[in-house]
């Protein structure tokens, strides 16, 4: 036998390298951005919204994952919350989670949205509900 044949797919996209990480730490606020999208992972380092949340919150981790080969649609935004974890979701391609509690942010992002929608309007949404 090979190991091939042990082999499964990551369909839930667990394992995908974020090469692009930046991180930022003063004093007990850090802020860490990683994404496999170099466009995603420089636009919410320069993000105002991600920084007034890392001011406020003590910190903030963020992932993000630009998914390539995702399912796209052009359905309508969706948030749900249950005090701790908030979640949007836009069409079968796009879920962003936010967990309060330990302030990581986690985004699927599919590969129609730009990169200026998601920072001006989905993480806004997520995080200022």
């Amino acid at each position: 036998m090979t190991d091939e044949l042990w082999w499964h797919p990551d369909l839930l996209r667990r394992f995908v390298p974020t090469p692009y990480v930046f991180s930022e730490f003063d004093g007990s606020n850090r802020f860490m951005v990683k994404s496999n999208d170099l466009e995603i992972a420089l636009g919410v380092r320069h993000s105002d919204i991600i920084h007034r949340e890392n001011n406020r919150a003590g910190g903030l981790v963020c992932k993000f994952i630009r998914d390539m080969t995702g399912p796209m649609d052009d359905s309508e935004m969706t948030i749900v919350s249950n005090g701790v974890l908030r979640v949007l979701s836009m069409g079968r391609g796009t879920i962003l989670i936010y967990d309060s509690e330990r302030s990581e942010l986690l985004g699927f992002v599919a590969r129609k949205v730009p990169v200026h929608e998601l920072l001006s309007s989905l993480i806004p949404a997520l995080l200022e509900g």
